[in-house]
């Protein structure tokens, strides 16, 4: 996705079709999603799917409006029409993994660390020679 201006931020976000923009995603109301699809698979073309949403086309890259519409139509025909109704967003994001501070550890699990660390070099020092 282009970055986007603050006024193309603004012009979106007052289309109802538009529910949230964040740094990387626009997202789109479940009902947008659903008559995109719909539309698409009568034959409309996806650039015009969204201008008669009242969404600028040429604000994206080129490809997107298809790219998005084609996401939409794989969810649609694999979990039905009810699927564009729920958001699905960081549902498989696993995060960043904590950081372990060694300073809150005991001295106990800094020694099994040290004995881990040793057996690893000395199983890759056996299969070096």
């Amino acid at each position: 996705m282009n970055e986007l201006s603050d006024y193309q931020r603004r012009k979106l976000l007052e289309n109802p079709n538009v529910e949230e923009i964040t740094e990387k995603h626009i997202h789109y109301s479940s009902s947008f999603k659903i008559k995109a699809v719909e539309s698409y698979l009568k034959g409309e073309k996806p650039s015009d799917i969204f201008k008669d949403a009242g969404i600028d086309p040429s604000m994206f890259d080129e490809g997107y409006c298809l790219y998005a519409i084609k996401r939409w139509k794989k969810k649609y025909e694999e979990q039905g029409r009810d699927s564009l109704k729920v958001s699905n967003t960081g549902t498989k994001a696993t995060g960043r993994p904590k950081s372990q501070n060694l300073d809150d550890l005991t001295y106990e699990e800094l020694q099994t660390i040290v004995e881990i660390q040793r057996a690893l070099l000395a199983e890759y020092e056996k299969k070096k020679n």
